[in-house]
């Protein structure tokens, strides 16, 4: 029997959501925590609030996002990002505008925790994640890490121009140049280049027709069980996905991920300073952890599209912990180098392999629903780590005691991606039937 060739075009249409979720990964520095620890200290000083109410902003902004994400998953599979991202772009940019305008804290937390959090669940990862995925299967992995350099890449320019910003001309103006920056790099790509799907315009993913052999590639990679019908794809509704035990071990795992995750990165900087490093030794720091994302992101591509591997699902979390022992030795300048780059390593290693391990499990036509209600469960474990974190340096005047909490964290997320095991849906269609209604 002669097997169909593929039929590959010139240029994949893929490659401008990449290239768009790219852009919008650019804004996403002011939502780091680690940027935000830049503003503690000019805060402080203005306003007099402790660390613990400062650290409240990513904790009220996590539960914001929690809330929005079940609402923003199934639009995201209805409409596409086309339709979301410039709604959460205006919102973002007007809300850091107004930022420059409070006088008291609960201000900084309506504008900057919940207006901006609900804002970035409309333009974020949650959105440009479920897009990429939706255009590829057997390259999933590299195109998710081709996005996610624009995070990584903010950061290294804005850590110092944050830093330098602050020092000359105080953090308002810092709120401005993030809110220009959010409008320039999301609105005008977003709607000139997202679609929903390949489907949509006539395309397949990967911008392959799929021969027998490829399809049968595909259906292996997005169900390494073997258990889906060949040529369809998983259909979940919302109770189908919670009565699953595979979704319940996953979210779990990231979720203890970031709640360890948000209660190191907001108080990573104040953490180097009071170990005695200054102001620009904190910047060095960062951005050089936001370099070694960025040089490492590409490779964890590729190894993130073996997904289906317990190793390859469980090394992350093993790196993060042995970054967090470097950490609680970080007075020795040489443990702190270590702990940034096996941290980074880390970091970058789960979010990578997450998004497609989120893909292949349940599939690429209910990925913003099953995406959307893991998303609530790790951000509200995510809303956890900065405040219990500040409020262990707050009672016992020091973070070590945090991080060896975070080491034992890591390790119960690494054994429970060891034993989850790819989940069996009841229904499945092709992306066209859904397409069509």
């Amino acid at each position: 029997m002669t097997k169909t060739r593929e039929r590959k075009p010139r240029y994949f249409y893929g490659w401008n959501i990449v290239a768009a979720s790219f852009m919008a990964q650019l804004a996403y520095a002011e939502q780091h925590s680690s940027v935000l620890g830049l503003f503690f200290r000019p805060l402080q000083t203005e306003f007099g609030w402790s660390r613990t109410a400062l650290a409240a902003i990513q904790t009220i902004a996590r539960a914001a996002e929690a809330l929005t994400a079940p609402l923003v998953g199934p639009l995201a599979d209805r409409y596409g990002p086309r339709a979301l991202m410039p709604i959460g772009a205006i919102i973002v940019g007007v809300a850091m505008l107004a930022i420059t305008q409070i006088n008291a804290l609960w201000q900084f937390y309506l504008f900057r925790s919940v207006i901006v959090a609900i804002g970035f669940t409309f333009m974020g990862s949650l959105v440009t994640d479920v897009a990429v995925n939706n255009w590829f299967v057997r390259k999933r992995g590299r195109a998710l890490a081709i996005s996610r350099i624009g995070g990584n890449l903010s950061n290294i320019i804005m850590t110092p121009v944050t830093v330098f910003v602050i020092a000359v001309s105080g953090w308002r103006t810092m709120f401005i140049i993030f809110a220009i920056m959010t409008w320039l790099v999301v609105i005008i790509p977003s709607t000139i280049l997202m679609r929903r799907r390949p489907e949509d315009m006539g395309l397949h993913p990967d911008g392959i027709t799929p021969s027998t052999t490829e399809t049968e590639s595909r259906r292996k990679q997005e169900n390494p069980t073997g258990n889906m019908p060949s040529g369809l794809e998983p259909i979940w509704n919302r109770r189908e996905v919670l009565t699953t035990g595979s979704f319940w071990l996953l979210a779990a795992a990231y979720a203890i991920e970031s709640m360890a995750f948000q209660g190191i990165n907001i108080s990573l900087a104040p953490y180097i300073q009071d170990l005695g490093y200054n102001d620009t030794m904190v910047a060095t720091i960062i951005t050089f952890r936001a370099i070694i994302m960025t040089t490492a992101v590409p490779f964890m591509g590729f190894i993130a599209e073996y997904a289906n591997k317990t190793l390859v699902r469980t090394f992350p979390f093993v790196i993060q912990s042995i970054g967090a022992i470097f950490f609680l030795l970080a007075e020795e300048p040489v443990f702190l180098w270590l702990a940034v780059v096996f941290y980074g390593l880390g970091i970058v290693a789960v979010t990578v392999t997450q998004e497609v391990v989120w893909a292949n499990y349940f599939g690429r036509l209910s990925l913003g629903l099953a995406r959307s209600l893991a998303y609530l469960i790790s951000s509200g474990f995510a809303a956890i780590g900065p405040l219990a974190m500040n409020a262990i340096f707050d009672i016992l005047g020091s973070y070590q005691p945090a991080f060896i909490i975070i080491i034992g964290l890591f390790a119960v997320a690494a054994f429970l991606m060891g034993i989850v095991k790819p989940p069996k849906a009841s229904r499945y269609a092709t992306s066209a039937e859904i397409t069509s209604r």
